[in-house]
C-alpha cells in the first residue's frame, strides 16, 4: 500500500507548494526516504532550444514546472523534473482548461503509472495537487462517464490521505471547513488542517481575522490543526526543515506512514 499525503488547499496561493516542501524535509528528517509529485503543474515557463531535451539534436519546446522544481530539491531526488510532474502547461488555468488550449490529452493512466512507480522506490511520496479540490482536471471521468474528473477523484484514486492548506486571511474558516466537509463527504481520508502564515503573501500583515482564524478552525473542524507554519522569508531546506520541525506535530501524521 502506498503511504505519502496527498496535499491539498483551500484555494489558490495559499501555499501548499510550501508546505509540500515542509512535509518533505519533517519526513526526510525523520528517517524515511521520500519522494515528491505534483501529478499537474500550469503556468510553467516555455523555453524554446536548438537542442532537445536530453542533448539530442533536433531542438523543441520545454516546459520548466517551478513548483515540481523546488519540490524535487527539497525531496533531493535523482529522477527528472517530468518524473515529478508528469503534465506541465505554460497556460496558468485549472489543467482542464489549459489542456484544452494546448491541445493535450491527461491520461490519468499515466499518473498513476508515475505514482506507483515512485511509491515502489521510496517510503512515502507527497503529491502536491492543484488548487482546491474542485478544480477540474478533465471534462470527463476515465470510464467516459461525464461530468469532470476533478483533483479530488485523483487523491481517492492515489489512496493517500488528505493535509488540507489553509490561509489565515478573512473567510479562510469557511472555505476550510468546506473543504473539510467536502473530503469526508466523499470518503477522503483526512489526516488534518495545516494553517499556512504565509498564504497569500500574507507576511506579517496580520489583522484581527488573522489572529482568531486559526483558534476557531481548530474549535470546529471535525479534523485536527496539524499544526501553523510560520512566514518565511527564506525556503531554503534547513530553513523549511526547521519551519517544520518546530510547527508541525509529526505525531498527528506518523499513523499514516
Amino acid at each position: 500500500m502506498a503511504k505519502g499525503f496527498f496535499i491539498t488547499a483551500t484555494g489558490t496561493g495559499v501555499g501548499k507548494t510550501v508546505v509540500a516542501g515542509a512535509l518533505i524535509r519533517l519526513l526526510k528528517d525523520k528517517g524515511l526516504k521520500v519522494a515528491a509529485m505534483k501529478p499537474v503543474e500550469s503556468g510553467c515557463r516555455k523555453i524554446e532550444s536548438a537542442v532537445s531535451h536530453g542533448g539530442q539534436s533536433g531542438g523543441g519546446v520545454f516546459f520548466v514546472p517551478a513548483d515540481g522544481v523546488f519540490l524535487r530539491e527539497m525531496a533531493e531526488m535523482e529522477e527528472s523534473v517530468h518524473e515529478v510532474v508528469p503534465y506541465c502547461f505554460e497556460a496558468p488555468l485549472a489543467p482542464m482548461a489549459a489542456a484544452e488550449i494546448e491541445r493535450v490529452r491527461i491520461d490519468i493512466k499515466k499518473i498513476i503509472s508515475r505514482f506507483e512507480r515512485l511509491s515502489a522506490g521510496y517510503d512515502a511520496v507527497i503529491v502536491e495537487g492543484i488548487g482546491g479540490l474542485l478544480v477540474p482536471i478533465k471534462r470527463d471521468q476515465p470510464s467516459g462517464r461525464t461530468g469532470g474528473y476533478y483533483v479530488l477523484d485523483l487523491a481517492l484514486e492515489l489512496g493517500l490521505p488528505l493535509v488540507i492548506v489553509a490561509s489565515l486571511s478573512l473567510g479562510t474558516i469557511n472555505h476550510t471547513l468546506l473543504t473539510v466537509r467536502c473530503a469526508l463527504g466523499a470518503g477522503a481520508e483526512v489526516a488534518g488542517v495545516i494553517v499556512n502564515h504565509g498564504g497569500n503573501q500574507l507576511g506579517h500583515a496580520e489583522g484581527l481575522a488573522e489572529k482568531t482564524n486559526p483558534r476557531i478552525i481548530r474549535e470546529l473542524s471535525p479534523v485536527p490543526v496539524i499544526g501553523e507554519l510560520p512566514f518565511l522569508h527564506d525556503i531554503s531546506a534547513g530553513v523549511i526543515g526547521d519551519a517544520a520541525q518546530k510547527n508541525i506535530d509529526f505525531s498527528l501524521l506518523k499513523r499514516f506512514l
